[in-house]
């Protein structure tokens, strides 16, 4: 279960997704208020060169990180 809060909205959600997914897949998460699309995880390389989650995404932005 992931929680975390749409910056384009500031709408607050919470959604489930398989550890496998994110660990080995693709997840997108559509927030609920705006129907923007979130990257959570991209382990294929789709949208960068290499695998990238959103525990770095979030680093990369000097954001903390709470697990």
């Amino acid at each position: 279960m992931i929680g975390f809060t749409c910056k384009v909205c500031n709408h607050r959600q919470h959604k489930t997704m398989s550890k496998l997914a994110y660990t080995k897949g693709v997840v997108i998460i559509r927030c609920d208020s705006c129907k923007n699309n979130h990257l959570i995880a991209d382990n294929l390389g789709w949208f960068r060169d290499g695998k990238v989650n959103i525990e770095d995404l979030m680093r990369e932005n000097n954001e903390v990180v709470q697990r």
